[in-house]
This record gives structure tokens, sequence and C-alpha cells, in this order.
């Protein structure tokens, strides 16, 4: 009886920990929202925060610029962030523009972004910039076009965006919920040998 007990209990704390391991395993494979091009002669990084983009919730997009040829930062460069278009979502609507910013556009319809050194008093790299304000009106899938002018020349490059239904997060609900049942079988089986 003892021997089947400690075997339970065995398979429960592995049960628990594999459990754990897929949170945070998924919360990190969610999390890898770094995307990189080239245009022209720059090589492009563009990432966002939240790196899950939500609809109606608002995000920062920084691109970060280096010279493709040298591996050089490109600082004092000006950075427009065009409308983004959306490509498909799940009415079936498409080519539409619908990203709302906090800041204003200017003639050429698109949004300066500008160059940051640190944001939060945490540093960036050089040749990092910014746009914050960002939201998508609805889920699916964007594209968002970035003008890079520079004494290196200028280039266009186009970042293709997921934004997801905002709500709740399943994942983080399921497994809380799992981990609050394997805490459950545990206490009533130290319950149990206590008696």
């Amino acid at each position: 009886m003892n021997y089947q007990r400690k075997s339970m209990k065995k398979i429960l704390l592995s049960l628990s920990l594999l459990l754990l391991t897929l949170l945070f395993a998924t919360n990190t494979l969610a999390s890898s929202g770094k995307i990189e091009q080239d245009a022209g002669p720059y090589h492009v990084i563009m990432q966002t925060n939240p790196e899950s983009l939500m609809a109606n919730q608002t995000g920062t997009m920084t691109i970060i610029i280096k010279n493709k040829a040298t591996g050089q930062p490109v600082t004092g460069a000006k950075v427009m962030m065009s409308k983004s278009t959306m490509v498909s979502s799940s009415t079936g609507d498409s080519g539409m523009a619908g990203m709302d910013m906090s800041s204003s556009m200017d003639k050429q319809g698109g949004t300066a972004m500008q160059e940051q050194s640190s944001m939060g008093g945490m540093a960036m790299d050089p040749g990092s910039y910014m746009a914050e304000g960002m939201k998508f009106n609805q889920p699916g899938q964007w594209n968002q076009s970035v003008t890079i002018s520079s004494s290196l020349g200028e280039s266009t490059v186009k970042f293709p965006i997921t934004v997801g239904k905002s709500g709740p997060n399943l994942v983080l609900i399921g497994s809380v919920a799992g981990v609050v049942v394997i805490v459950g079988l545990l206490a009533a089986m130290l319950k149990r040998k206590k008696s």
C-alpha cells in the first residue's frame, strides 16, 4: 500500500513539473516576435511590445537599422512608418487600413519613428527607432511598411504582422487550473497518509 502512494506521488510530481514546463515553453515560443529583413543597403530588425499584438490594444514598434555591408548601426536616419494594410482577417476583409496611432500622421501619410537611446531606464542598441501607441482595429494578417532614408540611400521594407483576438489567455488559465488540480490531489493524498 505504501509503495502505491510513493508511485502516485512520483507520477503527480512528474505531471506537475511537465505542466509547468509546458506553460513556460508556450510563453517563450509565443514571445519570439522579432523579424529581420534586408532592404537596399540596410539590415532591418522589427520588434513589437507586447510581442504578441492583440486587436484594440496599444503597442510599441521598435526598428533596429544596421548597415548591411558593415553591420554598423545606422543613426540619424529618417524613418517613416506608413499606415498598416490588412492582408487577411477572419471576417474575409482585406486590403484595408486599420491601425490607429497616438501621434499624428504627417503630410506623406506616415508616422515618423523617433530614434531612441534608452527606454524606461534601459539602454537600447544604437540605430533603434520607435513608434508608440500602435493599435490595430481587428485581428488578422497585416503588412507594415517602413521607409528608411539616410546617407546610404532610401529603401522601404514591409513586415508581416499577425494580430490576435484580444481576450483571456487560455493557456495560462488552463495551466493554473491544472496546477490547482495537482495540488489538490497531492493534499488529499497527504491527508490520507496522516489518517
